[in-house]
């Protein structure tokens, strides 16, 4: 693993007339040919670029544009080191 970035995923549920919120965590992990989400496996080749914005000084978006969209991911954590690792690989496939 190359780069690991922790992310946060927010449920809304209602349970007798109450809104619940859970958050779930899970991470994000650069590979050298993959990059692995918490349901989702992308093929490095598939993953055209990483971006990010900032929202506060404790939340970020982080979007994987690939060939079947636009993913985002929403961490707590700065995710420059994440997309720095992302795009040495990518330019030294090319």
């Amino acid at each position: 693993m190359l780069s690991m970035l922790p992310c946060v995923d927010t449920e809304r549920s209602i349970e007798a007339g109450q809104i619940k919120m859970v958050q779930k965590e899970y991470e994000l992990r650069l590979y050298k040919d993959t990059l692995i989400a918490s349901t989702t496996e992308y093929a490095l080749a598939n993953v055209w670029d990483v971006s990010y914005k900032s929202f506060s000084e404790q939340t970020s978006l982080l979007y994987l544009h690939t060939h079947r969209g636009v993913h985002a991911y929403k961490t707590h954590v700065d995710p420059d080191h994440f997309v720095t690792t992302f795009k040495r690989i990518k330019n030294d496939h090319y």
